[in-house]
């Protein structure tokens, strides 16, 4: 299992166009066994960072390879564009899971 941080902002007047990435990518990421974990949209406040983001999702995918599929499904079905023209200031990185409460007893 592996989760995909994304954090980004809206460029104004294109949320359709994010609304529609969101559709067709979902589309994917659920076909491959993947899911949103979480998403928020519009920070209560801002606590620490140089770039304020106001969106952002965390999605779970089984494994690395399912992402992997996931993106070159995306890019396939020309669909990154939608993201990359929707949105500024984007992080997407990925994470494997971290039992915190384990580590913080070594």
């Amino acid at each position: 299992m592996i989760y995909a941080l994304n954090l980004f902002n809206f460029v104004p007047g294109k949320e359709d166009m994010y609304r529609d990435y969101s559709v067709k990518a979902g589309r994917l990421i659920y076909g491959l066994g993947g899911r949103v974990v979480s998403s928020g949209y519009k920070p209560i406040r801002y606590l620490a960072g140089e770039v304020n983001r106001e969106q952002f999702i965390i999605v779970e995918f089984p494994s690395e390879e399912a992402f992997e599929r996931f993106h070159s499904e995306a890019a396939q079905h020309n669909i990154h564009r939608l993201r990359e023209e929707s949105t500024s200031d984007y992080i997407w990185t990925l994470f494997e899971p971290w039992d915190l409460r384990e580590w913080v007893k070594t």
